[in-house]
C-alpha cells in the first residue's frame, strides 16, 4: 500500500471516530437561587397526588381521569409516535435486505405469430437473489445524529406526558373543590333563605295587625328575592363545575357523592415544601422537555455539518441469473454485484449551508424556550409563595366577618321583635351576613386554588 493510500485511510478513520455534534451545555438558569423572603432548605419534592390529597372520593376521580382523560391519552400516543420515529432513525444505522426475482412472460397474438396462433413466450432471464439497496455508510455521524435527535423526542414526549398529568390531576382537583365551594354556597343562601321567608312571613302578619308598614313588607321580600337569586347562581356555578368534572374525568360524578365540607385545613390538601432552591424547577416535567427538545437540536447540527462531507453509499446484490428457469439454481447460474457511490454536492447554492444555519437557528430558540419556561415557572412558584400568607390572613379576616355577622343578625332581630329598632337593621343585617358567606367560601377557594398552584408548579411529585 503507497503512503498516500495508507495517510488517506487514517485520515478517514480519524474523521470516522470524531463526532460533528456539538458538545451540549445545559444553558445557566436565568433566575434568583432562592424565592424572595423564603430559606433555602435541603431538596424534598412535593408529594405525589395520592398523598397530597386527603378526600377519597377526589383521589377516585383523579384516577379515573388518568384513565379516561383524552388530552392525556393523546399525549401518552405521542409518545409512542416519537418512539416509532426513533425506530425509523435506528433503522437507518443498518443495511437494508430484500429478496428480488425477476422473469417474463408474454402471449404472442395470432397476427403476428408465424404459425397463425396465439403463443405464449418466455424470454429474458430469470433471476433471484439478496439485495442491498444505497445503503449510507454513516461514517461522519450523520445517521446517529439523526437518531440522536430522534431519541431526545421520545424523551420530550414522554415529559410532555408527565406534564399533562401533573396539570390534569390539579385541574380535577380544582374543579372538584369549586363543585364543592359552590355547593356550599347554595346551602348556605338556602338557610339565609329560610329565614328570610320566615321573617317576610312575620312582616306580614304585623302589617296585618297595624303594627308594620308596607315599606317593611317591600324591604323583607326584597331580601328574600335577593337570596332566591344568589342561591340560584350559586346552584348554576356548582352544575358548570360538575360539568367541568366531568369532563377531565371522563366519566360521570355521582351526584351523592357531592357533599358540603370545610374546604380548609391539611385535612384536604398536605402540605407542599415552599424553601426549595429554584434550582430544582429543572426537575418540572415542561423543563425537561424543553431541555431534551434543546439536545434534539443541538443533535440535528451534527447531521447538518456532517453533510457537507462525501456520502458514500453500498448497492449490492447476491444470487442467480439464467435464461431458463430449471438452470436457475444450478452452480453456473450464480451471479453478484457490488456498487459503491460516492456523492459530494460541488454547488447547491447554498442549501447545506441554509440547513447548518437553520438548526443552528433552532438550537438556539430552544435555548431560549428553556431558559423562558425556567423564568416561567420560577414566577408561577413565586406568585404561589407570595400569596399564601396574604390568603391564610384574609380567610382569617373572612371567618371572624362572618361570625360577627351573624352575631349582629342575632341582635338586629331581637331588637326588632322588642321593638327597639326596625326591620331595616334585621334587612341590613341579613344581607351583611350573606356577603360574608360568600367572602369566607371564596378565601378557602383561593387558598385552596394558590396551594394547587403551588403544587403544580413545583412539578408535582417529581421525586
Amino acid at each position: 500500500m503507497s503512503s498516500l493510500n495508507l495517510w488517506g485511510v487514517v485520515t478517514c478513520l480519524a474523521l470516522a471516530g470524531c463526532s460533528f455534534v456539538p458538545t451540549y451545555v445545559r444553558p445557566e438558569a436565568p433566575v434568583a437561587a432562592t424565592w424572595r423572603g423564603q430559606p433555602e432548605t435541603p431538596a424534598t419534592p412535593p408529594p405525589d397526588w395520592q398523598r397530597m390529597f386527603n378526600d377519597r372520593d377526589l383521589r377516585e376521580l383523579i384516577t379515573q381521569a388518568l384513565a379516561h382523560n383524552r388530552g392525556l391519552r393523546i399525549a401518552v400516543q405521542r409518545i409512542d409516535e416519537a418512539r416509532a420515529l426513533l425506530g425509523i432513525a435506528s433503522a437507518e444505522l443498518w443495511p437494508t435486505l430484500g429478496l428480488k426475482g425477476a422473469t417474463q412472460r408474454q402471449q404472442r397474438s395470432a397476427l403476428d405469430s408465424p404459425t397463425g396462433e396465439r403463443q405464449i413466450i418466455e424470454q429474458g432471464r430469470f433471476s433471484l437473489g439478496v439485495g442491498i439497496t444505497a445503503y449510507e455508510l454513516d461514517i461522519w455521524g450523520r445517521v446517529r445524529a439523526l437518531r440522536e435527535s430522534a431519541g431526545q423526542q421520545v424523551l420530550a414526549s414522554e415529559e410532555d406526558a408527565r406534564a399533562v398529568q401533573v396539570s390534569l390531576v390539579a385541574e380535577v382537583a380544582a374543579a372538584y373543590y369549586e363543585s364543592l365551594a359552590y355547593l356550599s354556597l347554595y346551602e348556605g343562601h338556602g338557610q339565609l333563605l329560610a329565614a328570610g321567608e320566615r321573617a317576610l312571613a312575620l312582616i306580614e302578619r304585623r302589617q296585618g295587625q297595624g303594627l308594620a308598614s308596607e315599606l317593611e313588607v317591600r324591604q323583607a321580600h326584597a331580601v328574600v328575592l335577593g337570596l332566591a337569586s344568589e342561591q340560584a347562581s350559586a346552584e348554576r356555578a356548582h352544575v358548570l363545575a360538575v360539568n367541568r368534572l366531568e369532563l377531565l374525568s371522563g366519566s360521570a360524578v355521582a351526584p351523592f357523592k357531592m357533599q358540603p365540607v370545610a374546604l380548609e385545613g391539611e385535612q384536604v390538601l398536605a402540605p407542599v415544601a415552599a424553601g426549595l432552591p429554584s434550582a430544582l424547577l429543572t426537575q418540572r416535567p415542561d423543563i425537561r422537555a424543553a431541555e431534551a427538545r434543546l439536545k434534539a437540536y443541538n443533535a440535528n447540527i451534527g447531521a447538518a455539518r456532517a453533510a457537507y462531507l462525501p456520502r458514500i453509499s453500498l448497492t449490492g446484490l447476491l444470487g442467480g441469473s439464467s435464461p431458463e428457469l430449471n438452470q436457475l439454481f444450478r452452480g453456473g447460474a450464480r451471479a453478484w454485484s457490488f456498487v459503491p457511490e460516492v456523492a459530494l454536492p460541488v454547488f447547491d447554492f447554498g442549501r447545506r449551508g441554509s440547513q447548518l444555519a437553520v438548526a443552528n437557528a433552532q438550537r438556539d430558540i430552544a435555548v431560549s424556550e428553556y431558559e423562558k419556561a425556567i423564568q416561567q415557572a420560577f414566577r408561577e412558584v413565586a406568585d404561589a409563595l407570595g400569596s399564601t400568607e396574604p390568603l391564610r390572613r384574609e380567610l382569617e379576616a373572612q371567618r371572624l366577618l362572618v361570625a360577627n355577622e351573624r352575631r349582629r343578625v342575632e341582635l338586629a332581630t331581637l331588637l326588632y321583635e322588642d321593638g327597639l329598632n326596625s326591620y331595616l337593621e334585621v334587612l341590613d343585617a341579613q344581607r351583611s351576613l350573606s356577603s360574608a358567606q360568600q367572602g369566607f367560601i371564596r378565601a378557602q377557594l383561593a387558598g385552596l386554588g394558590n396551594r394547587l398552584s403551588l403544587y403544580k408548579a413545583l412539578g408535582g411529585g417529581w421525586g
